[in-house]
C-alpha cells in the first residue's frame, strides 16, 4: 500500500514546517541528519521572520488574500470555500503563465499545471499571519470551515475608524484593508509578479509594525534610504554587518558558529558512512575536506558562549529538545579537544553515530543500521549549508526593492 500523509487542522506555522519538512524528501543533501533544524529556524524565524525556504516570489503574498477577499465577497459557503479556493488559484497561476515570460522564475505551478498539489495559499499562510496581512489568526483549514460565519458578520459588522490588528473573527475581516485596496482592476486576468511601490510601502509599514526588530526590516529600512543590497551567500558577510542592531549581530555570530560545527559533524558523519561502507574515495575526500576544517573553520568556535546562545535562540517557537542541546555541546567540547584528529577520535566518532540513530531510530531509518538507507547515500548527506533562509530573503528584498524604487 502506498504511503499516505494525513493533514490535521493545525495553525499555520505547523502547517509550514510540515510543508518545509516534505520538500527535503526531494533533496536528500540538504536534509536534517543530525537534528539541529530546530535551532536552525529559530534563527532564522528571528532573523527573516514570516519567510519559508518553499516561498517563491513576493507579490503571491497580496494574490493569495486578494484571491480570498474576492471569495468572501461573492459569499462562497464553507461546503464549496476549499474547491472555490483552488479553482481560483489554478485561475491565478493561468493567468501567470499568460502574463509573464517563460523564462521567469518563481511561478508556482508552472511545471504542474492544474495538478498543482501545493497551492501559493499553503505556502503563504503563515507568512501572511507573520506579517500582520492576514488579521484572523486561524488555519487555513479552519478558515475555510468558518466561511458561513465570516458571511454573517459581513453583514452586521460595525464600521471601524482605525486600523488596529484584531482578531478577523469577531469583525469578519479576515484581511488587512489596506492591502484590499491595493487589488488592481482586472485581477487575477492582469496578474504579474511585479511588485508595485504602493504594495512595497504596506510592506515596509507593517514589517516594521510586526517585526520592527527583525534584520528582514532592517535591511528593508536601510534599501529604502538608499542602501544597497550585497550579492552574499551568507548573511555574515554582510558589509554592514557591523551596523546591525547588537542583538542581531550576536544572533548572526551564532548562526555562523553553528553552521561551521554542524559542517563538520556532517563530515565526520559521512566519513563514517564512507568507512562503513568501504568507498575508499569518498572517505578520502571526507577526511581530507574535516582536516581542513579542524584547522581553518573550526577554531571561530573556541570561544563560543553557549549559554548566551541558548537563551537567544530557546523558546521562540521551535522545539529543542534537551538532547539536541547536550549533542550540541558535546560535539563542539569534543571536537575542540580532539581537532587535530578528530577524523580518528573514537569519542567523535561514536558520538554522530550515536545522535543519529537515536533520531532515526523510529522505523530503523539509521543509515548505520539500515542498509537499504545506506544504499540511498549520496556521499554528501546534510552538508547543504546553513542558510538561516537568506536565499530567500535576499530574493524577496531585491524585489522589495524594486518596487519601492518605482515612481509613486
Amino acid at each position: 500500500m502506498a504511503s499516505q500523509l494525513s493533514w490535521l487542522d493545525h495553525d499555520a506555522a505547523a502547517a509550514q514546517r510540515s510543508l518545509q519538512l516534505l520538500s527535503l524528501f526531494n533533496e536528500p543533501d540538504a536534509r536534517d541528519e543530525l537534528g539541529i533544524g530546530g535551532i536552525r529556524d529559530s534563527i532564522a524565524d528571528q532573523l527573516f521572520p514570516g519567510t519559508s525556504t518553499i516561498q517563491t516570489r513576493l507579490r503571491y503574498v497580496f494574490f493569495v488574500p486578494w484571491l480570498m477577499e474576492q471569495l468572501e465577497a461573492r459569499s462562497i459557503r464553507a461546503s464549496g470555500f476549499r474547491e472555490a479556493a483552488r479553482k481560483a488559484e489554478v485561475g491565478l497561476l493561468r493567468a501567470l503563465l499568460d502574463n509573464t515570460p517563460p523564462n521567469e522564475p518563481g511561478v508556482i505551478g508552472r511545471e504542474a499545471g492544474e495538478a498543482l498539489k501545493r497551492l501559493p495559499s499553503s505556502v503563504y499562510w503563515a507568512a501572511l499571519g507573520s506579517w500582520g496581512l492576514r488579521r484572523a489568526h486561524v488555519s487555513q483549514q479552519r478558515y475555510y470551515a468558518l466561511a458561513d460565519r465570516r458571511e454573517a458578520q459581513r453583514t452586521t459588522r460595525r464600521i471601524r475608524d482605525d486600523d488596529d490588528a484584531h482578531d478577523g473573527d469577531h469583525s469578519g475581516l479576515t484581511w488587512d484593508r489596506k492591502l484590499v485596496q491595493l487589488r488592481p482592476e482586472g485581477f487575477p486576468a492582469n496578474a504579474d509578479l511585479i511588485l508595485t511601490h504602493g504594495e512595497a510601502a504596506l510592506l515596509l509599514d507593517r514589517w516594521t509594525r510586526h517585526h520592527g526588530r527583525s534584520l528582514l526590516t532592517w535591511i528593508a529600512q536601510d534599501l529604502a534610504k538608499g542602501g544597497a543590497l550585497p550579492d552574499i551567500d551568507q548573511i555574515w558577510l554582510h558589509p554592514r554587518k557591523s551596523r546591525f542592531p547588537e542583538d542581531i549581530r550576536l544572533l548572526i555570530d551564532d548562526a555562523q558558529r553553528l553552521h561551521v560545527l554542524i559542517r563538520g559533524a556532517a563530515l565526520l558523519y559521512n566519513l563514517e558512512l564512507a568507512r562503513l561502507s568501504q568507498s575508499e574515495t569518498i572517505a578520502s575526500e571526507r577526511g581530507e575536506e574535516l582536516s581542513r576544517w579542524a584547522k581553518d573553520e573550526l577554531p571561530i568556535c573556541r570561544d563560543w558562549d553557549l549559554a548566551a546562545f541558548w537563551r537567544r535562540v530557546l523558546d521562540k517557537g521551535h522545539t529543542i529538545t534537551p538532547a539536541t542541546q547536550w549533542f550540541v555541546r558535546d560535539w563542539l567540547a569534543l571536537a575542540l579537544r580532539d581537532q587535530q584528529g578528530i577524523g580518528a577520535s573514537a569519542e567523535c566518532r561514536q558520538l554522530i553515530r550515536d545522535r543519529e540513530v537515536s533520531l532515526k531510530r523510529k522505523g530503523n531509518r539509521s543509515r548505520f543500521e539500515n542498509r537499504a538507507a545506506r544504499n540511498q547515500w549520496s556521499g554528501k548527506a546534510g552538508l547543504m549549508p546553513l542558510s538561516y533562509r537568506w536565499p530567500v530573503a535576499r530574493d524577496f528584498l531585491n524585489e522589495w526593492q524594486a518596487g519601492w524604487s518605482k515612481s509613486r
